[in-house]
């Protein structure tokens, strides 16, 4: 995969590994979605996701660059990224309702892998976030090498 050879990591780079349901993550892929949504407040510094695409799947599809975090109120949120959120208005009220504040994650790159990857291969025991957590480079880095196998 020579597109993935650009895409890096430093010692500053944020990352972090994040669950997503099949239907989005692959929206996120074929980039028809360019924000992904959490209602737990996430770094704003965060540089790059590692996407993990949920059951049935269960593999680490690809890697996104991270163009900016944004912090609202939903109904805020939804109106600034309804364009491209690749989840419908009903869904998205759902998936807040009752909350206050939502973090849009905006996706500025993605890089689809030439193979799907199983956590365990990169970390033993390796256990799947709720929402997300952060990971450290050097998994990055185990991460985008397998992918590009």
């Amino acid at each position: 995969m020579t597109r993935s050879k650009k895409l890096s990591v430093n010692s500053n780079s944020v990352v972090a590994f994040m669950p997503i349901k099949p239907i989005y993550a692959a929206k996120l892929i074929k980039g028809e979605k360019k924000y992904e949504f959490r209602k737990t407040a996430i770094r704003n510094d965060l540089s790059h996701i590692i996407i993990y695409a949920t059951s049935p799947v269960k593999k680490i599809i690809g890697i996104a660059e991270i163009k900016g975090i944004q912090e609202s109120s939903p109904t805020a949120t939804w109106d600034m990224t309804k364009h491209a959120a690749g989840i419908s208005r009903k869904l998205f009220r759902e998936y807040f309702q009752g909350k206050k504040t939502a973090y849009a994650i905006q996706i500025k790159k993605v890089y689809p892998f030439n193979r799907v990857v199983d956590p365990s291969e990169i970390e033993n025991g390796f256990k799947i976030p709720q929402s997300f957590s952060y990971v450290n480079t050097a998994f990055f880095r185990k991460v985008l090498m397998k992918g590009q196998r």
